[in-house]
């Protein structure tokens, strides 16, 4: 390298964070290898005898490589390919400070750029959820090492692909878009703002997955959405824990029927939402705590547990719920016809005399049920359940094992004024 370009390396401006290595040599075997450096640049004179796999082998395939030469036409397509700037000899002198200045900036952007991107990897891949950037059509342009490990691949297995080919689904499952993210794609594409998700993911060895995911458009520099960033959080074990304990709540412990909380919440959610016919089926054991006090209250929760399965059993379509002690009711969501009603009445009564049969303990066991029905909302979830208790209640009283139906005895009772409408 001339003197002069020497001296314009050193005199050229520089950010004050960055610092130049300068090194001159007569060959190219004279200079230390800079394969595994960033942000390099070789100058090369037309005396120079080289080749394109011998620069890549000692500097790297990023090296800038400068020829100056007078005799570009000398020089092979190979080589002109390989160099990133030719910087003529001749009447040259002048302009060294430029041409190195320019260098020096090129290579400064370049490290900025370099440094950009390994912090930014670095951060990426730091984050415990799994991160990547698609483009529109749904190839995955970047991820980080989380995103790796959770499909197990590597990242040049992942890096280019779509979802099916990554997930290990098949192309027409990812067609019918079920399970691979398509629709949220869709909506932020629709509506491209930051939004928060969440989805399900079919992955063909943990199967499907629970994803809480954050996905935010990506804009070119004239402001068209380009494709997405998403940030995604497994939360499977987390949603099922929830779900565990949502339904906790809601579940009597011993017969894993519905609870007197939960059956107020569903019922009412329910007719809003529909035409507001019910009927209710109030159930009472007889003598239940006679059998808790003679043989224990062992035998008292498998009675429990014996009428909850025959409840369900009888009333598969209808919703259940153990109101406490040896209390049971059936929501039925329409006013059936009487006749169908009483069939399952009948079949529910033989059902429970075949197990209190069963067992000596169990022997004088029955039960009793009062039921009501509304057509409509007019009539409050409150007072049908007060209209089935005083039917059940008429029942223990009056016919102890068998039903009622507060239809056939409301003017009796009304009468008596035993009942408030």
């Amino acid at each position: 390298m001339p003197k002069l370009a020497v001296r314009a390396m050193k005199d050229a401006k520089i950010p004050a964070n960055c610092q130049v290595e300068l090194e001159t040599a007569d060959s190219l075997a004279a200079l230390p290898s800079m394969a595994g450096r960033k942000c390099a640049a070789v100058l090369l004179n037309t005396a120079a005898d080289w080749e394109s796999e011998q620069i890549d082998a000692q500097f790297g395939r990023d090296t800038h490589l400068i020829i100056c030469t007078d005799r570009l036409a000398e020089l092979s397509p190979d080589k002109i390919n390989r160099a990133w700037r030719v910087w003529p000899l001749s009447q040259i002198d002048n302009y060294w400070p430029f041409f190195c200045q320019h260098l020096l900036e090129d290579l400064y952007k370049q490290k900025e750029l370099w440094h950009t991107r390994n912090c930014l990897q670095t951060v990426v891949d730091t984050m415990p959820g799994f991160v990547w950037f698609k483009d529109m059509e749904g190839h995955h342009l970047k991820v980080n090492q989380a995103f790796c490990e959770m499909v197990g691949k590597s990242m040049q297995e992942v890096e280019g692909k779509e979802h099916y080919e990554i997930w290990g689904v098949s192309p027409e499952q990812y067609a019918e878009g079920e399970y691979v993210c398509l629709e949220t794609d869709k909506a932020i594409a629709a509506n491209p703002k930051p939004t928060l998700f969440q989805e399900q993911v079919l992955h063909s060895k943990l199967g499907l997955r629970q994803l809480e995911t954050y996905k935010a458009p990506i804009f070119d520099e004239d402001g068209k959405m380009i494709g997405n960033i998403g940030v995604a959080k497994d939360v499977t074990e987390e949603y099922a824990y929830k779900e565990r304990i949502l339904l906790l709540s809601r579940t009597d412990e011993l017969t894993r029927l519905a609870n007197r909380r939960y059956f107020y919440q569903f019922v009412d959610m329910h007719r809003r939402e529909g035409s507001g016919a019910l009927t209710l089926c109030y159930v009472d054991l007889d003598y239940f705590k006679q059998l808790n006090d003679t043989f224990g209250h062992q035998y008292g929760d498998a009675a429990l547990m014996a009428i909850s399965e025959l409840l369900t059993t009888v009333f598969p379509k209808d919703f259940i719920a153990r109101l406490g002690g040896d209390e049971f009711i059936v929501a039925i969501f329409a006013v059936p016809e009487r006749e169908v009603l009483v069939n399952k009445l009948e079949k529910l009564y033989q059902s429970a005399r075949e197990f209190f049969s069963q067992d000596i303990c169990f022997k004088n066991l029955g039960m009793s049920i009062g039921i009501a029905s509304a057509e409509s909302h007019s009539v409050t979830l409150d007072t049908l359940l007060q209209r089935s208790d005083n039917a059940l209640y008429y029942t223990k009283k009056n016919y102890r094992g068998k039903y009622t139906f507060y239809e056939d005895i409301k003017n009796e009772l009304l009468s008596r004024r035993e009942i408030h409408e």
